[in-house]
């Protein structure tokens, strides 16, 4: 009876340390330096490249409201540009087509693919300051859409306004990471324009600072898979409440038993 009683104590142990999460196993960047030093980590950004695709926000200015209304369909004097939500981005802005260009009024199409934002601004520019004095032509992107799926506390699709967007700060967006997340093998999916590729990055690794998918590119998919525990971690407790049950009840037969 008492080598049952052993086993089962042991077991109950066992789904103990198992329901636990360890500290090492939580702490992003590890290794990345002390509280009281600095580490230095170079990572060159890689402007992105303009995809079909790609809703991009243009717009040619002019101190001439009349230049304004010709170069800007959307231009309204009273209310210059009205971008509430990214549905009014959606319906206004200008959407790369399938041959990679982009239709702006009275200059028509320009090339935009595989072009970086400031490239396919100076473009712009170049082609107005040959009609007009002193406009001035702003790109941006009109939406920087990206997907958080898994263990996070938000799952859903965001829009971001900085074309600098970084793996913290997409998933700070939906909040963070569960504690059944695995961090050490996030998977992130990229649509190209001949399928998807994939990359896999490690939170825990101090040189994901160096790593080239540290940024997000627009249109990106973050999946967060769970912990191999999980399914332990999610019925420890009633796993628990059964052996500490079957343990009592040992203990009380062998009360009995005694005497």
């Amino acid at each position: 009876m008492a080598k049952k009683f052993s086993r089962i104590f042991y077991l109950i142990l066992l789904v103990a340390s198992i329901s636990c999460t360890t500290q090492k196993k939580m702490i992003y960047l590890q290794g990345s330096g002390s509280s009281d030093s600095t580490s230095v980590f170079n990572n060159q950004f890689a402007a992105y490249k303009i995809h079909v695709g790609d809703l991009l926000y243009i717009k040619i200015l002019s101190l001439n409201k009349e230049i304004n209304t010709l170069f800007n369909f959307d231009y309204d004097a009273t209310n210059s540009y009205a971008y509430n939500n990214e549905i009014s981005m959606y319906y206004k802005g200008y959407t790369v087509t399938d041959d990679g260009k982009v239709d702006i009024p009275v200059l028509g199409k320009i090339e935009a693919k595989e072009l970086s934002l400031d490239e396919f601004q100076k473009n712009i520019q170049q082609l107005v300051d040959l009609m007009l004095k002193d406009a001035k032509v702003i790109v941006k992107y009109g939406g920087f859409k990206f997907t958080v799926l898994g263990e996070v506390k938000r799952p859903g699709l965001y829009y971001y306004y900085n074309n600098r967007l970084t793996v913290f700060d997409a998933l700070g967006e939906a909040g963070d990471l569960t504690d059944m997340g695995n961090r050490e093998n996030i998977l992130i999916v990229r649509p190209t324009q001949n399928g998807s590729n994939t990359y896999r990055i490690n939170l825990l690794d101090k040189n994901l600072l160096q790593d080239s998918n540290f940024y997000i590119n627009p249109n990106d998919v973050i999946y967060i898979e769970p912990i191999r525990t999980k399914n332990w971690k999610l019925n420890a407790s009633n796993i628990s409440i059964i052996l500490s049950s079957i343990t009592t009840t040992i203990l009380v037969i062998n009360f009995i038993l005694r005497f």
